[in-house]
């Protein structure tokens, strides 16, 4: 009996620090995926993408088209905040977390989104709809 429970206790345990190896790596995904935005590394950000069959869209387009947003993710402190991380299977993550976006005048504008992040090949990737379709619309 006493047995059965160390051995029910380290299996939980190792249950709990997989999941927690999980949340940590994909929180850096998180962060390297708005670093890499923040900095506008366009291509390096489109390596980050989960792909679904017939929904690519070329790097060059995603470039482009991210180069010609007016949206653009606030500095420093600003640019990410209030971070959480919840595991909603063993290949999902759901990130809560409140972005800064800055308009040409440099006011900055919260909100508060959630992304999920998909594990595929080992590696935590976002879908670039939701890239897209983060920021708020900023005037020019």
């Amino acid at each position: 009996m006493v047995l059965s429970l160390i051995i029910l206790s380290s299996a939980d345990a190792a249950k709990i620090d997989k999941e927690d190896e999980k949340l940590r790596q994909a929180r850096a995904a998180f962060e390297e995926i708005i670093d890499l935005w923040y900095e506008q590394k366009f291509d390096e950000l489109y390596t980050k993408f989960a792909y679904k069959k017939g929904g690519k869209i070329t790097k060059e387009k995603f470039t482009m088209r991210m180069r010609k947003e007016k949206k653009r993710l606030a500095c420093c402190w600003q640019k990410i905040q209030d971070v959480k991380i919840k595991l909603s299977s063993s290949n999902q993550a759901l990130i809560s977390a409140k972005l800064g976006f800055e308009d040409q005048s440099q006011k900055v504008v919260y909100i508060t989104t959630e992304i999920p992040l998909y594990l595929k090949d080992e590696l935590w990737r976002i879908k670039i709809q939701d890239i897209l379709s983060t920021a708020p619309d900023l005037p020019e």
